[in-house]
């Protein structure tokens, strides 16, 4: 296949479309994080959530991120929840919900997409209730800087760059589906984006979120978490990467190793404490820049979480 298209391709074979000849898209080099002014844990929505959270600590933690993303990446901005918790005409009817009451925004990935040219965002359907409020601060920002913001139209649940990704260089976007997005979302998605979507189940709940266990590095590497996927999901990620390196297990599970992020080709900035992928990052000729998420961890987030790739 060469050219664009909205296809939504079948779930259990391989995709039949060559990657390096789909067009390339411009880089999504702006890096969003999200102030952690309210977070903490007050419920239970995936298997990691629990204990009590150190606010100052979490603050020094997403500090010391933010300063990690301003050393590699090409620009990073933050939202400042205070500054957009207030409603704006275009959001009549809807229930606002101040942002002291989401202590979950900081998890930016999950706010919405970026489109492939990078000018506008989807904005996410959350969901769980809990989180539900959020894309409405997130499309305030989007607003107030410049993007785009487009609603789906249909009603499935949809979580962002959590689980949609995009394929390095390329108009390819893998959905991940299952456990907090529904598969159907990305019929809705497909056509708006104008790009192939590559759907990848996730059935255990451990991997509620496709970027906890697939971080695409370069247009040819992916690190992953095989034990997420069924022999389909692995043939389809086999089919698309020339190499694809193993996060194991336990550092997946205990430390969110997966949930990292290549700012620049090179550089991956990903939680402190999984030595093991560290060294196989190492092997494969990527330099570990690990920042420590402990106290993110406890509501089950790390660095790809907490920030969100923009054009």
């Amino acid at each position: 296949m060469s050219t664009i298209d909205g296809t939504v391709y079948d779930d259990r074979t391989p995709p039949t479309l060559d990657r390096t000849a789909l067009p390339r898209r411009p880089d999504h080099a702006t890096v969003l994080l999200v102030a952690p002014t309210y977070f903490d844990v007050r419920y239970r929505i995936n298997p990691y959530m629990g204990g009590v959270v150190d606010g100052a600590r979490a603050r020094s933690e997403w500090d010391r991120l933010r300063r990690a993303y301003e050393r590699y990446a090409e620009r990073v901005v933050v939202l400042d929840p205070d500054r957009y918790g207030t409603p704006d005409p275009e959001e009549s009817g809807r229930d606002h919900v101040a942002p002291a009451r989401l202590p979950d925004l900081v998890f930016a990935a999950n706010l919405g997409l970026a489109t492939a040219d990078g000018d506008g965002v989807v904005l996410a359907r959350m969901a769980t209730a809990e989180r539900a409020a959020e894309p409405v601060h997130f499309a305030r920002w989007c607003r107030a800087v410049g993007y785009d913001v487009h609603e789906l139209p249909g009603e499935a649940a949809f979580e962002g760059t959590g689980d949609a990704i995009w394929h390095p260089g390329r108009r390819l976007l893998w959905g991940g589906y299952g456990v907090r997005t529904e598969r159907a979302a990305y019929d809705e998605i497909a056509p708006l984006v104008d790009a192939p979507v590559v759907p990848l189940e996730l059935a255990d709940e451990r991997f509620y979120h496709l970027d906890v266990c697939f971080a695409p590095l370069t247009e040819e590497t992916v690190l992953i978490v095989p034990e997420a996927f069924d022999a389909a999901g692995r043939d389809r990620i086999d089919a698309l990467f020339e190499r694809v390196i193993e996060a194991p297990l336990s550092e997946a599970t205990d430390g969110l190793a997966c949930n990292c992020h290549c700012v620049d080709g090179r550089h991956v900035l990903l939680g402190a404490g999984n030595p093991e992928t560290e060294r196989r990052l190492r092997d494969a000729g990527f330099v570990p820049v690990p920042v420590s998420t402990a106290e993110f961890r406890k509501a089950g987030g790390s660095v790809r979480c907490l920030s969100l790739s923009l054009g």
